[in-house]
């Protein structure tokens, strides 16, 4: 596990869950199976930590990150919700980046012990905070799937009497070997570099070699990713695209919560609805964004 959080349990949950909590109080959701183990904050619903057994961790977690929940956590799986990056028009100016459903904490509704996995179900609800920011009424689901893959689905449910549109990420940070031996596939040859004020641009073989902060506009629905330390799949559920990220030496030191050796070992390969409209949920209807992590097949 993470000796970072220096996590107190609390109780035991289930056979595979319990609840533990940091020095700061923030609380999380330990699940140890025999396929793998798992990390979960309820600030954010953020998941910290995955590792299937005998393999090291599939996420990269910033030695400097913050955990008083004062802010989002730099590292694992952030959940980029009602927008990703700065807020669109259609929002206003001076909102937060990347939204809000990551620095709010969220809702434990169940834990269901499977022989090959355990599920969690989460969820956040429009509150005063969350009405201060985007003022629409909403039910967020997540459900988690830890077995020997990791499964992210995230349910966004218009409980308004208008519609609403939301953009958004699963903005996950793997851990690498090292930079040079990072090789994705499947993202496709078209990408916005937003280093270059959102150029279109192309390029048929991604290779590692300087700060990235890339939005790949016709990925195929599976990404392959080889970290130098495993073999990965991305099955990716209703994304329109997949941001590829990297802030490189420079970028990592203007960041006080990412450690300055950290950007050797990291990507971001995110699911991603990123396009300017977003996507429209009805009164009464709701829309499903998803990703499934796994070792690539033979």
């Amino acid at each position: 596990m993470i000796e970072q959080l220096q996590l107190t349990t609390l109780r035991q949950l289930t056979t595979s869950v319990s609840l533990a909590r940091n020095a700061a109080g923030m609380e999380f959701l330990v699940v140890k199976r025999l396929e793998s183990e798992a990390i979960i904050s309820l600030f954010g619903a953020h998941v910290v930590h995955f590792a299937p057994a005998g393999d090291k961790p599939w996420l990269w977690l910033s030695k400097d990150a913050i955990f008083d929940a004062s802010r989002g956590i730099r590292g694992g799986i952030p959940l980029c919700w009602p927008w990703f990056g700065p807020a669109p028009e259609r929002v206003g100016a001076g909102k937060p980046q990347h939204g809000f459903a990551r620095t709010m904490t969220w809702q434990l509704d169940g834990i269901n012990d499977l022989q090959d996995a355990t599920l969690l179900h989460l969820s956040l609800r429009a509150n005063d905070a969350s009405r201060a920011i985007w003022p629409h009424d909403f039910t967020l689901e997540l459900d988690i799937r830890i077995g020997d893959e990791l499964t992210l689905l995230l349910n966004s449910i218009n409980t308004d009497t208008t519609s609403w549109r939301y953009s958004g990420a699963l903005h996950t940070y793997f851990e690498t070997a090292a930079t040079e031996q990072v090789h994705i596939e499947g993202i496709g040859a078209v990408y916005a570099d937003k280093l270059q004020q959102g150029k279109q641009c192309e390029e048929t073989a991604f290779a590692l070699t300087g700060p990235v902060d890339r939005v790949y506009l016709h990925p195929l629905s599976q990404v392959q990713l080889n970290t130098g330390l495993t073999d990965l799949q991305l099955d990716n559920h209703n994304a329109d695209s997949i941001v590829v990220w990297n802030p490189w030496q420079h970028g990592a030191a203007g960041m006080a919560d990412f450690d300055n050796e950290g950007w050797q070992t990291m990507i971001c390969v995110e699911t991603a609805i990123t396009a300017a409209e977003g996507v429209e949920v009805a009164p009464d209807e709701q829309h499903l964004l998803g990703v499934t992590i796994k070792r690539k097949s033979v």
